[in-house]
């Protein structure tokens, strides 16, 4: 008896469910009222689930545009950069290009001021080279052949020889 009424309320329930989806001319598929009564209604606990859900898409939708934001930034500062680099480049290149007309000219300059000195007696370069600074002696005796700097340096004074021989030694180091 108990199966036959666990039976006959399964097939009511079929019937009113059955009933809830019948089709009429020109009605919806499914009515409206009889869905809302198969589906139960969100309670506390699911719609402060769905407001929380909500909230964290919008946070990470305005963390999605303000990473956007940061990335067009970051990659108009990299196009800045690129550019400043390529025109430092450009720069670097005149200023290497000038520094070698300059060495070119001092170049020219000493190599006049060796001749000069070459065509000297040794005395009277030696009393010229007393009076100059030191690099510029040094560069000079550098430049003469070994012999003419002998010479000369044997016509120094002996404290300035002594310098002018020790900074030989570490330029040709």
């Amino acid at each position: 008896m108990k199966r036959l009424k666990s039976i006959v309320s399964c097939a009511a329930a079929a019937l009113m469910v059955a009933g809830a989806f019948t089709v009429q001319a020109g009605a919806p598929v499914l009515d409206e009222a009889a869905l809302k009564k198969t589906i139960p209604a969100p309670g506390d606990r699911d719609r402060a689930l769905i407001e929380s859900v909500g909230r964290r898409q919008k946070e990470l939708d305005s963390r999605e545009e303000e990473l956007k934001a940061r990335e067009e930034r970051v990659s108009a500062i990299r196009e800045d950069v690129n550019a400043r680099i390529a025109e430092l480049k450009k720069v670097q290149g005149s200023i290497e290009t000038l520094v070698k007309k300059i060495d070119e000219i001092n170049g020219e300059r000493v190599k006049r001021l060796v001749k000069i000195y070459e065509s000297m007696s040794p005395e009277e370069a030696a009393a010229r080279i007393e009076k100059l600074d030191q690099d510029l002696a040094v560069m000079i005796l550098a430049s003469v052949s070994e012999k003419k700097a002998a010479k000369i340096l044997g016509f120094v004074d002996v404290a300035k020889s002594v310098k002018l021989s020790k900074a030989l030694q570490v330029k040709d180091n």
